[in-house]
């Protein structure tokens, strides 16, 4: 194996905090409780279970947006815990416009996002 490659991606790779590390370390940095943030957005306590138990897990987006909510991420934030799981929110996608337009107005409340998703003929959350 290509020693350059291993010692790039260790490097790269090393000290880095994964989707599931970032998720808990916001979750206590302010100050809530799972369960509050699980029920928030809408997952069950297995799925949370699994989250908090496997720390290189890959939710999918709609779950990650869920929980970006759920803890009424600011834009900045919302975008770098997207990227520990590996997505992005683009302007080409409506489902994204909407997520980005809720952050950026501080519409939380998934019910309502999932109102905003549903009108503009989107799958919801």
């Amino acid at each position: 194996m290509d020693e350059k490659l291993i010692e790039y991606v260790k490097e790269k790779n090393e000290n880095k905090q994964t989707f599931s590390q970032m998720l808990f370390s916001l979750i206590d940095e302010k100050k809530f409780n799972d369960v509050d943030v699980y029920k928030k957005a809408g997952l069950d306590r297995r799925y949370f279970s699994k989250l908090r138990g496997d720390k290189n897990y890959r939710p999918k987006k709609k779950v990650v947006c869920a929980l970006a909510l759920a803890l009424e991420l600011d834009t900045p934030t919302c975008k770098k815990l997207v990227k520990k799981a590996g997505y992005i929110l683009t302007s080409a996608s409506k489902f994204d416009l909407v997520i980005r337009y809720c952050i950026e107005n501080k519409i939380y409340n998934l019910m309502r996002v999932n109102e905003m998703l549903f009108e503009m003929g989107l799958e919801t959350i």
